[in-house]
């Protein structure tokens, strides 16, 4: 048992919240596993989509917003390469992104490119083992992931998008935003609104007390929104 669970297991609302999620889990816990175990798949060969998702996908409605703008570049790009998307600069107007996003977008994939050839893995074939190279060995940083010289110091990428793109590259991680905030919120446990690492700290003890990866606790709070 980590120190970190232990002194949380003090805290006064802690067990009643732990018991809201266990139920959670018994509800919800099989469709999570399937929706954790498809997730990495998504984007398999067409990386450079992934991206796209990613950094789009702050403060804009998933379905409404991100997978057409994804759906219209993909159309556009068949190839849907991390490539492809370094070889020719989003048009900010036709997706609907601000120039700061496309310069994020852009930056991102040129790191990749450069790791990509660092690591022998050039070959756009290889993008997805690319990605999960990054996903594993990056995961030390996730409290400060602005020492991860591929993504998490591109300017634009907070620990809401660096864990979702190791999220997406398959890395067992949870997304740190206002969604996953607000399901834990409301299942009683203490979080904060000014700490994304006092959050993904509950997030990680409460799924060790119920014991889920992180993954499925992020598509179980997902589905229990």
């Amino acid at each position: 048992m980590n120190d970190a669970l232990v002194l949380l297991r003090t805290y006064p609302a802690w067990e009643t919240a732990v018991a809201r999620l266990d139920e959670l889990k018994k509800a919800g816990g099989a469709q999570a596993r399937a929706s954790a175990d498809a997730y990495v798949g998504v984007y398999a060969g067409r990386r450079g989509a992934m991206i796209i998702d990613v950094v789009a996908s702050r403060q804009r409605s998933y379905k409404k917003r991100v997978q057409p703008m994804v759906a219209d570049w993909i159309a556009a790009s068949p190839a849907a390469t991390i490539a492809a998307l370094a070889a020719n600069r989003l048009d900010a107007a036709r997706y609907g992104l601000s120039e700061a996003e496309v310069d994020t977008i852009a930056t991102v994939a040129q790191r990749f490119q450069e790791f990509a050839a660092a690591e022998g893995l050039s070959d756009p074939s290889q993008e997805d083992r690319l990605c999960r190279l990054w996903a594993d060995r990056y995961e030390p940083f996730e409290h400060a992931p602005r020492l991860d010289p591929v993504v998490g110091s591109v300017k634009g990428i907070g620990l809401a998008l660096w864990s979702y793109m190791r999220m997406r590259s398959g890395a067992n991680a949870l997304k740190v935003d206002g969604r996953v905030r607000k399901a834990l919120r409301n299942l009683g446990f203490t979080v904060h609104r000014d700490s994304d690492l006092a959050v993904l700290l509950v997030a990680k003890a409460a799924a060790e007390e119920v014991g889920l990866p992180l993954l499925v606790l992020d598509q179980l709070l997902w589905d229990g929104e």
